[in-house]
């Protein structure tokens, strides 16, 4: 039986090919000197303000410092791409999404993206499938549509395709990688990694029929969030109580814009309505509600806050459900604040500490905001620590102050794509005992940190940061997060959340609208 060939009729709407976007960017390289600066930045950034490098070198076996040292005696000779791609590797090696290269324009803002999502998940017996579970409705063509089941991915069956992607990926366990390993099969943010090697894939699938037929998909590149008519992240750079995974906050926008519902699809990046939805399920005989938070990208942790206060003042007392996943983090205060929110009594938040170094030194004794940290970092010069004495960010009692709260019976649902902040959500969750976590992976995204900004870095560091060529930008963990309670000064960065319970994804989840993970979730209330 040889594979009928088809075309999708129409391309990606709102887009610009891949080709063109690439000749575009490599026409007007990024001069040598710009080059030095960058590597010369790392460096600073690495090893004397991320709070993780100890760990880093002994858990992966990798030093990003002599990798920036060899790069640079190397840059001469390499291409624009080659460049972005080898700096942006040096990074990745750290398996730390907190801790990133951002390229220059043009490609800030922008992901490369295919126009439809894939989902795993498996038979009782262990075996694998693949399923495209959404797209845009002008790539639906030949039985290629939701519900299609992927067979190949450029002539290399589906699971080794998918095994080689996750292997390229920064995330710091196996499940985290091979969450993101799926996931960027189709979506690629461009501000963190050089675009995709390929201008198109070729796809071998089995339509819903049964039938299986082959069809080639062209990459296309979209602007995640615009203002004044240009591309921008949809994270703000001078925050500076920020925990999220900016690339997977970006593509979590281009998710938003082809496949969210109308009302959520057309408002702004951080309003409160693209980040938390909720609806009442009337499941195994119960009346139970159903909170899915995709974000904590707000402005304000007040304002969530209340948002989240009125959801749950309207849910039944049976019980509710909490889904974080694929959330890759944001405003921590904001997480915490919701956490309270769910909570009778005070939650203990978790703690942050920063590196020993002069110039993490320097940072605290200038900025009024990390003051509390200075004595423990300057004693570190005769104690030997590596670490600062851990102190929380904020008090989300007083943050969340007046406001009712959710006192029935709660159970929390995770993957490995719940990144961040939502790992600091997840973590609060259990170790104030809140209820059970029902994982669709056995730990959480695993990252452990409060991000900050090269930009953000500079205004208190002038002397030491420069600016940066065309827009390009760094970020890095520099405050560590470690959990509360029963798992007191547990680091959250690459050991993450165990779920208490799990669950693997069966067809009916994904074609079904979660109908067996929401089943499975309702009888932890019993």
């Amino acid at each position: 039986m040889s594979p009928a060939t088809a075309q999708p009729a129409r391309v990606l709407p709102e887009s610009v090919g891949l080709d063109e976007f690439t000749a575009r960017a490599e026409a007007d390289p990024l001069p040598l000197a710009g080059r030095y600066q960058l590597v010369a930045a790392a460096r600073v950034l690495l090893e004397e303000l991320y709070v993780h490098l100890p760990l880093k070198r002994a858990m992966h076996a990798t030093d990003p410092v002599q990798r920036l040292r060899l790069l640079e005696r190397r840059l001469p000779p390499l291409g624009e791409l080659q460049f972005h791609a080898e700096l942006a590797d040096v990074f990745k090696g750290l398996h730390d999404l907190h801790t990133v290269y951002q390229l220059p324009d043009p490609y800030r803002g922008h992901v490369a993206a295919l126009g439809f999502l894939v989902e795993r998940y498996t038979d009782p017996d262990g075996t694998p499938h693949h399923i495209v579970s959404k797209i845009d409705p002008a790539l639906v063509h030949a039985g290629f549509d939701a519900g299609a089941e992927l067979e190949s991915w450029n002539g290399v069956p589906i699971e080794r395709a998918i095994e080689r992607n996750a292997a390229a990926q920064a995330g710091s366990n196996p499940d985290a990688r091979l969450a993101r390993g799926l996931e960027s099969l189709t979506l690629r943010p461009l501000r963190t990694g050089p675009p995709p090697d390929e201008h198109w894939v070729l796809l071998s699938y089995r339509t819903r029929a049964g039938r299986r037929r082959e069809t080639r998909v062209p990459w296309r590149v979209r602007a995640a969030d615009q203002y004044a008519g240009r591309a921008q992240d949809p994270v703000p750079t001078l925050a500076t109580s920020l925990a999220i995974d900016a690339g997977n906050e970006t593509t979590r926008q281009i998710k938003r814009s082809l496949f969210a519902p109308p009302g959520a699809r057309h408002s702004a990046a951080r309003a409160l309505r693209s980040v938390v939805a909720y609806r009442t399920l009337r499941l195994r005989g119960g009346a139970y509600g159903y909170l899915r938070v995709f974000s904590f990208n707000v402005s304000s942790a007040r304002l969530f806050a209340e948002q989240v206060a009125r959801i749950v003042a309207r849910a039944p007392a049976g019980g509710l459900i909490v889904d974080i996943r694929g959330n890759p983090g944001g405003h921590v205060p904001a997480a915490e604040s919701a956490l309270q929110v769910l909570s009778e009594n005070p939650v203990v938040p978790v703690s942050f500490s920063l590196s020993t170094t002069r110039t993490a030194l320097a940072l605290a004794r200038s900025n009024p905001g990390l003051r509390a940290w200075t004595s423990s970092i300057r004693a570190a010069v005769e104690t030997g620590e590596l670490y600062s004495q851990a102190f929380p960010l904020t008090d989300p009692v007083v943050i969340t102050a007046g406001l009712p709260r959710y006192v029935g019976p709660k159970v929390l649902i995770t993957d490995a794509l719940s990144y961040s902040a939502a790992d600091i959500f997840a973590a609060g969750f259990q170790d104030n005992g809140l209820g059970p976590v029902l994982g669709t992976a056995l730990r959480t995204g695993a990252g452990g940190a409060n991000v900050w900004t090269h930009e953000l870095l500079r205004v208190w560091l002038p002397e030491l940061l420069g600016d940066l060529p065309r827009g390009a930008g760094f970020r890095v963990a520099l405050r560590r997060a470690t959990r509360a309670r029963g798992n007191v000064d547990v680091p959250l960065e690459d050991l993450g959340v165990q779920a208490d319970e799990l669950h693997r994804l069966t067809k009916r989840d994904i074609t079904g609208s979660n109908h067996d993970l929401l089943a499975a979730a309702t009888a932890l209330f019993a």
